[in-house]
């Protein structure tokens, strides 16, 4: 089932209340209904009785298209199967907690408007190089990321004494916008905001605070650091992963500890 909601580019939050009568995988995904490769959210979760999913949208579309459907049926027509009821879809204020991200520092305000940008961007946007509008940022979105003409498995890097960073497209293009800010503001809080430049918890940590502040989806990001880190399985890469999961589970009650 596919549903047109007009969100305005409004930061919002998108309330949708289902109900199945026996356990069922039911996928949603969000995208923009003019706009190719831009979506905001693509999950699912075992559903038995009602359940709500809720969709945090700091940036939206003029219209957003939400698929809601079984997937052991696919994607029917509304009305069409029967082991699925959409019971509403409302938009609701979005929470955010901007009083955990250091605004002051005008680094910080530049990056995040030119990655949110970017980011919602990136799926239609050339191979090319593009700068933020004050010149201090540079993204070179390449069509893949490679070293000695060896694709490399990272979906972006930051030259840490340049503060260039490579992206790669062939990479993004498969990601939420969610996904491609909290890459974002993890390779710029390499060089703008850790204490430690190549430490890759703190500013994995670094990068949570801000998109968590900013009241991005939680799953977005588990997302995206779990698919980087399966990519590269390594122990640091568990550690890291188990770093991640306890901050965002413990963000609401603003136990954010950077710095052990």
């Amino acid at each position: 089932m596919i549903f047109s909601v007009p969100t305005r580019h409004e930061e919002l939050t998108l309330l949708i209340k289902v109900k199945t009568f026996e356990p069922q995988k039911i996928r949603i995904k969000v995208i923009d209904a003019q706009q190719p490769n831009t979506s905001f959210t693509d999950r699912y979760k075992t559903i038995d009785g009602e359940s709500i999913f809720f969709v945090r949208m700091p940036v939206s579309p003029q219209e957003a298209l939400v698929y809601i459907y079984n997937e052991a049926n696919g994607n029917m027509a509304a009305g069409m199967d029967n082991s699925i009821e959409i019971e509403s879809i409302t938009k609701e204020p979005l929470e955010k907690k901007l009083d955990v991200i250091d605004f002051s520092n005008p680094l910080i305000r530049s990056f995040v408007n030119f990655a949110t940008r970017f980011s919602y961007n990136a799926g239609s946007l050339s191979s090319g190089t593009y700068a933020s509008d004050d010149k201090k940022f540079i993204i070179k979105y390449l069509p893949i990321i490679e070293d000695g003409g060896v694709e490399q498995t990272t979906p972006a890097r930051i030259d840490v004494d340049s503060g260039i960073i490579e992206i790669s497209k062939r990479q993004f293009l498969d990601y939420t916008v969610p996904n491609r800010i909290a890459i974002l503001l993890h390779e710029f809080s390499h060089v703008y905001v850790n204490d430690n430049l190549d430490d890759e918890v703190e500013a994995d940590l670094n990068a949570l605070l801000i998109y968590l502040g900013l009241g991005y989806p939680r799953i977005e990001a588990f997302e995206v650091f779990a698919k980087t880190f399966l990519n590269a399985p390594t122990e640091e890469n568990k550690i890291r992963y188990d770093k991640i999961s306890n901050f965002i589970d413990n963000f609401e009650n603003y136990n954010t500890f950077i710095h052990e």
